[in-house]
């Protein structure tokens, strides 16, 4: 794929030269101002190069690359000016994160050899990011297929609330989808510090003391500790420590923090698991929706307003697909709860079947734990 660069100079020769010494070597979009450059920041596919001159009316090189970082922090940003001068490099530098400084004039060897080392650079940094995503994704993803075996109920729908949250993102235009996408997939890990036999009186139904209703109330505050000590996760740590925050202030962190000053992240997956656990009590859309909306001051109207949006088309009822333990494939969603011949729930509807699952369910069904046929739906 081509490169896509953006040359920003209120020069209109310098731009028409440009374009003809860079025709078919790059994507290239040139424009005279800074108002224009940013009103392109958010396109996509994203810029892999910025080249800004520095001084422009209205809005400097400096004052563009501090702006478009915000929008496109990836994008490497190159100035170019008139003004060889110290101060003017060490501000740039400093100011606008820039990565290379030319001089006016410049000729076109040296400037195209500086956006290939600025493409170079945006490869490599955007290279180590979805190196990392994927990583960590994929090692959580099998954390989590393991606490299934812990708590099929809590764990097992985090597949479905992640899935609700990440489309969630896509229409509100959230930026760092990833960092939801997982705080959905971990937010029941602070269940983990509240003992087995205090999990067995909740399920029961058992009336809880206040100090163990306590225990379940800062399951958010505990999960969030846990993740914090995991590197580049203080992110998804702060989403988690908000998951259960009424959208009044109410609820755990007792921090004073309430309405927008909540992470918008959390907002969302507040109002994603509640419903996706409410869907599995009434299995009514409509009802649910009403319900989560009648609920004053717990979720953001706004957030339940998207999530109705997503929920427009009509509901239906597919009857999903009949199939033997052997025929099961990664992906496959159960369209029902899948129980053992003794009654326990290993499975619960709504869970996305992975790797893991699949071993799982093939070594209870040696040992003739399992009925068949297994109802699914297909990816």
């Amino acid at each position: 794929m081509v490169a896509r660069v953006l040359f920003v100079d209120d020069d209109r020769a310098l731009l028409a030269a440009i374009q003809r010494t860079f025709m078919g070597k790059y994507d290239l979009m040139a424009v005279a101002s800074g108002a224009e450059a940013l009103q392109l920041a958010g396109t996509f596919p994203p810029f892999t190069t910025i080249v800004a001159d520095m001084q422009m009316p209205g809005m400097n090189g400096i004052e563009l690359l501090r702006e478009f970082e915000k929008v496109s922090r990836e994008t490497t940003r190159i100035m170019l000016t008139g003004q060889a001068d110290l101060e003017t490099a060490m501000e740039a530098v400093n100011c606008g994160n820039v990565f290379r400084f030319l001089t006016k004039p410049c000729d076109h060897r040296t400037l195209e050899a500086t956006i290939n080392a600025g493409i170079a650079q945006y490869q490599l940094v955007t290279a180590e990011r979805v190196l990392l995503e994927e990583t960590l994704t994929g090692s959580i993803q099998t954390l989590v297929d393991l606490l299934t075996v812990f708590d099929p109920q809590a764990f097992g729908r985090a597949q479905e609330v992640r899935d609700l949250c990440l489309r969630m993102a896509s229409q509100l235009g959230l930026e760092t989808p990833w960092d939801l996408g997982l705080a959905a997939s971990l937010m029941h890990i602070g269940w983990l510090a509240i003992p087995l036999e205090l999990h067995a009186k909740a399920s029961r139904g058992d009336r809880l003391s206040i100090q163990e209703a306590e225990l379940f109330r800062k399951v958010p505050e505990a999960g969030s500790r846990m993740i914090g000590h995991i590197p580049r996760l203080q992110s998804v740590a702060r989403i988690i420590l908000y998951s259960a925050k009424d959208y009044s202030g109410g609820g755990y962190p007792v921090d004073g923090v309430a309405g927008r000053d909540l992470p918008l992240e959390s907002r969302v997956l507040r109002v994603a698991s509640a419903y996706v656990d409410m869907m599995h009590a009434r299995k009514a859309r409509a009802v649910v929706l009403a319900q989560l909306k009648l609920t004053e001051g717990k979720y953001d109207p706004a957030i339940l307003g998207v999530l109705a949006g997503l929920l427009e088309a009509p509901e239906g009822n597919p009857a999903g697909t009949l199939l033997k333990v052997e025929d099961l494939r990664t992906g496959m969603v159960l369209a029902s709860d899948l129980v053992s011949r003794t009654g326990l729930v290993l499975l619960t509807a709504g869970s996305r079947l992975s790797g893991f699952h699949l071993e799982r369910l093939r070594s209870l069904h040696l040992l003739q734990d399992i009925e068949e046929p297994v109802l699914v739906n297909q990816p």
